[in-house]
Parts: structure tokens; C-alpha cells; sequence
């Protein structure tokens, strides 16, 4: 599923979200590479998220090895492991096979990686009053402001050289 089908159907379901990440980078012309998609969703939301990313054929990773990765296999799974950890962001992974609890990476399409976040240093809510609309044919959504990247970067603890860039790409936008 190509992320704009993703988006496509996570609108329909009425999970509302703002494209933030390496994704929302390239909207911006950005020369960044990535092949997952990062999601600002409300907390709120989690539970449908859930639920509609297991009816697209979606499995919540709750580990990583090196040789395999640890899913949820099946939706009531994945919504008492979230409540459990209390993470403050989900991953998913596309994964077509038989339903199981461990998925060799090989089996693995990176590019079908979503990551659902909803604790942030800036409230979701605040990201979508910033935020700008992208307008396809056949598609609407937000992407986060230019300024609220900036702000979402610059809060990471664990800063690599890629979030460096992509703060001097973003800076440079912005003129500064």
C-alpha cells in the first residue's frame, strides 16, 4: 500500500492526523530520503487507529531483534499491549502472511513502516491549528508547519546527523 493509499484510507475512517517526520520534509521539497511515514495522531484516537490499521493488513511491532520483529496478532493484542507499556507512539508494519507473533525481516517491507505519535512536545492539537492543507484530486490532509517541525526537532534528545540537516533545511526555508 503506497502511503497516499494509507493516508486515503485512514481519512475515510475519520482518524484525523497531521504528516510530520521525513515525509512531511519531502512535501517541502526537502532532498531528504525515507521510506516510512510519521503520524501525529490524538491520544485519543489511538484505539481506531488500531483497529484500521489491522483492517488494512497492518501489525503493531512491539519489539525489534536482529534477525526478526515481534508483532501484535491481532487487534485486542495490540490495544492491551499499548495499554500496558503506555508507549507514546506506535509502530506498524504492512505484513500479508500468516498471522503470527514473529516476522523474520527479510519477510519485511521497510517502506510499509507508520509510526503513529501522540505525545509530542507540542499538542496534536496545536499541530493542526499550524498546520498547512495539502489538496490532491482525490486527497486532503495536513502537514505541519514549517515552525512546528523546527520545534519537534529541536526537542529530540536523541538529534542524529539527518535531524541536523533537516533543521538547516527547515532554517533555510524559513530564511534564517
Amino acid at each position: 500500500m503506497t502511503h497516499k493509499e494509507l493516508l486515503t484510507n485512514l481519512v475515510a475512517e475519520g482518524i484525523e492526523f497531521v504528516v510530520i517526520g521525513g515525509t512531511a520534509l519531502r512535501l517541502y521539497n526537502s532532498p531528504r530520503v525515507t521510506h516510512d511515514i510519521d503520524l501525529a495522531v490524538r491520544s485519543l484516537d489511538v484505539d481506531r487507529v488500531v483497529d484500521v490499521m489491522y483492517q488494512l493488513g497492518y501489525r503493531l511491532i512491539t519489539a525489534v531483534a536482529d534477525a526478526s520483529v515481534s508483532v501484535c496478532s491481532t487487534p485486542a493484542d495490540a490495544r492491551n499491549w499499548i495499554e500496558r507499556e503506555r508507549p507514546g507512539s506506535v509502530s506498524f508494519i504492512a505484513f500479508a502472511g500468516e498471522t503470527t507473533s514473529e516476522i523474520p525481516i527479510d519477510d519485511i517491507d521497510v517502506a510499509s513502516q507508520v509510526d503513529f505519535l501522540f505525545e509530542l512536545t507540542i499538542p496534536t492539537m496545536n499541530l493542526r491549528k499550524n498546520a498547512r492543507r495539502i489538496e490532491l484530486p482525490d486527497l486532503s490532509f495536513l502537514v505541519a508547519s514549517v515552525d512546528d517541525l523546527i520545534r519537534l526537532k529541536e526537542a529530540r534528545s536523541d538529534r542524529s546527523a539527518a535531524d541536523e540537516d533537516d533543521l538547516r533545511f527547515l532554517r533555510a526555508l524559513k530564511g534564517e
